[in-house]
């Protein structure tokens, strides 16, 4: 049974989100606080194994909250999120700051049922009880393993890709943020390939993703719009809620998604069609995230001869992703976000 705790200031969304934690069964809540002092008091008596974590409560900043947490009981945070530019803002500053996960506020408007929202808040719970706290502190370089055993490459095809330089696409959904971000900031200006980011965030959340990447890269780094430009040295993310594919011509195309579709921005519509475009010249990247979004896609890479880069599971948040990634596709790299950005950035300098 996963033990929770539920910090919110409104008793009404204390008493939602219980019924949704409960609802499957297999998660028990252990307390309610309204308040900074409280929540802290509550990590301390319970120590629960999860806590959902409004970022807006009485006595004191949210993020000093987080930053106060980190000296209590190991406890994995999924914070409860506004869907404003601002709210986002502060949510992925929650995430570098060692929140597993975050759920949007319901809203009368939501484009999310409350039967979808209860899923995800169960999910989300689920994953975070099983991502270990101390991964968040995982040491910055790790050994890089080849597996000894991976699906064998298909016979390749002729491609002539569109920029000599290739093209990298990474792939991330819980803890991606992060990951990312470590990665990115290995590479260098003048870095010889084009990068392509999907990570699973909603549409209010990628502008102030990117602006968070840019501030530290050394690579530009923007939201991708429709008809983008490829260029060298140049990352685009793929904006939320919203499918992009590399074109043959080395443009970017913009997708509204199926109702169907249950990942969005999807990795494997991405990778799929850098395998299509660059052929051998594309590398894709598998990291940290729930579900199984980009094993299809990396198996796509592999296919058409491209490189397939894994992030260890010691390093990750969630392991589900790179787990069913190296499953199906295998990888020609395992390692932490930032020794695969190391070895993305000695092997594609620009000339």
């Amino acid at each position: 049974m996963i033990s929770v705790a539920i910090a919110d200031d409104s008793p009404f969304t204390c008493k939602l989100l219980a019924s949704y934690v409960e609802d499957g069964g297999e998660c028990r809540v252990v307390g309610l606080a309204h308040d900074a002092q409280s929540t802290i008091e509550l990590i301390r008596r319970e120590a629960p194994d999860v806590l959902t974590l409004d970022l807006q409560m009485p006595g004191g900043d949210g993020l000093d909250l987080l930053r106060q947490l980190a000296d209590e009981p190991p406890v994995s945070i999924v914070v409860i999120s506004g869907v404003t530019r601002l709210a986002a803002a502060i949510t992925l500053k929650a995430l570098e700051l060692g929140a597993v996960d975050f759920i949007l506020k319901y809203t009368p408007d939501a484009p999310v049922s409350r039967a979808s929202l209860r899923r995800e808040i169960i999910a989300k719970v689920k994953a975070a009880a099983a991502a270990h706290p101390a991964r968040r502190a995982a040491p910055a370089v790790a050994p890089v393993v080849v597996p000894a055993q991976a699906p064998a490459r298909a016979t390749t095809r002729a491609v002539t890709p569109p920029d000599a330089g290739g093209i990298v696409i990474i792939g991330a959904s819980t803890g991606g943020p992060t990951a990312i971000g470590e990665l990115i900031n290995q590479l260098p200006p003048g870095f010889g390939a084009p990068c392509v980011i999907v990570q699973h965030l909603p549409a209010t959340f990628t502008a102030p993703f990117a602006e968070q990447l840019k501030r530290r890269a050394k690579v530009p780094v923007r939201v991708a719009v429709e008809g983008d430009r490829l260029e060298p040295g140049l990352a685009l993310v793929a904006p939320g809620a919203m499918h992009l594919l590399v074109r043959p011509d080395g443009r970017i195309h913009l997708q509204k998604p199926a109702p169907k579709d249950f990942y969005r921005p999807s990795i494997d519509m991405a990778m799929t069609s850098a395998a299509e475009a660059y052929g051998a010249s594309a590398i894709g990247v598998v990291l940290t995230g729930i579900g199984n979004d980009g094993a299809e896609g990396l198996k796509h890479i592999r296919d058409a001869g491209g490189e397939c880069f894994v992030q260890d599971i010691a390093s990750c948040i969630v392991p589900s992703m790179p787990e069913r990634a190296m499953q199906h596709a295998g990888a020609d790299v395992v390692g932490t976000p930032e020794r695969i950005g190391q070895i993305l950035s000695s092997r594609r300098r620009a000339s």
